[in-house]
């Protein structure tokens, strides 16, 4: 699904000093995701999730097709991914695949999906702050991505995961009211960390 607005997510990160490398739709294949994620120093996942049989799961950019299917039988019957709509993987996935110290101490950044389940996953595997919604919204009106561009810009400016976060809430509450159902962002780790 394409993002709102892809050159903000990117500027912020380059007026930070970072190269960027935007991987979308089948870029961001089962295969990549299993070994591709060692190299990042901030990881950005938006994507969409569902639910299945009490674990969720996560659409990588693997096609759904019965090659799918029968390539990944194994990764199915573990839970590790689940093929529908999209092939999703779960937070087993990247348990498996990164072991404890095996990502750079880092940011992850989930967008638009339930993420409290990768957090755990991603911090014990090296990264130092995860950031996410408590809430699941839809990617396509572009909300998600409004809050996300101003939370990277945030960080970009060299503030903290913590005090990005805090002034992220204010700039929704305050500038866009209390009564409105707008997503709550969270953050987990290592909260003084900057990128």
């Amino acid at each position: 699904m394409p993002t709102w607005n892809r050159d903000a997510y990117l500027s912020s990160l380059q007026r930070a000093g970072y190269q960027v490398d935007l991987l979308v739709n089948e870029e961001v294949s089962v295969s990549f995701l299993r070994t591709g994620l060692v190299k990042y120093d901030v990881i950005i996942l938006r994507t969409d999730s569902f639910r299945w049989e009490g674990l969720d799961y996560y659409c990588s950019g693997e096609p759904a097709t019965s090659g799918a299917r029968k390539a990944f039988s194994r990764e199915v019957s573990s839970r590790e991914l689940r093929i529908g709509e999209c092939v999703g993987f779960s937070a087993l996935f990247i348990q498996h695949n990164y072991p404890a110290n095996s990502l750079r101490r880092g940011l992850v950044f989930t967008i638009g999906s339930v993420s409290g389940g990768l957090a755990s996953v991603f911090l014990a595997a090296g990264s130092a702050a995860f950031i996410g919604y408590y809430h699941e919204f839809s990617l396509g009106w572009g909300r998600m991505d409004c809050f996300s561009e101003k939370l990277l810009a945030y960080l970009s400016e060299g503030r903290s995961v913590r005090d990005s976060v805090v002034q992220l809430d204010i700039y929704i509450r305050v500038g866009h009211g209390n009564t409105a159902d707008w997503p709550t962002v969270y953050w987990i780790g290592d909260g003084t960390f900057k990128i």
